[in-house]
């Protein structure tokens, strides 16, 4: 199992992309309720914070959380545009009433 866990994809170890997604998941869990989740907004404060956050815990760890941070910026950016409708001139979003399988795209 340890020689699984240390295989690299790219640059990451399957340990990495595990924590990296353990540490979105945990960090957008507890910013939602301070900063929102899938708004422009709250895409660009967690870009700043990942960059930061990165920078001063420093090693692998930083590198580990700030990506976590980036990543889910990037989430909330594009559900901003795609999904949500949040962005002024994007009505319920641009992809809002196409059906994707059998789910319907609100």
């Amino acid at each position: 199992m340890a020689n699984i866990l240390t295989k690299r994809v790219g640059a990451l170890s399957l340990l990495d992309a595990g924590l990296i997604s353990v540490t979105k998941s945990v960090s957008e869990r507890l910013l939602a309720g301070v900063i929102g989740n899938g708004t422009l907004f709250s895409g660009g404060i967690k870009a700043v914070a990942g960059a930061v956050v990165s920078k001063a815990i420093g090693g692998k760890m930083g590198d580990i959380v700030g990506t976590a941070l980036i990543v889910d910026a990037g989430d909330d950016i594009v559900t901003s545009f795609l999904g949500s409708g949040n962005v002024s001139g994007v009505a319920g979003g641009v992809i809002s009433g196409r059906t994707a399988g059998n789910v319907q795209i609100i």
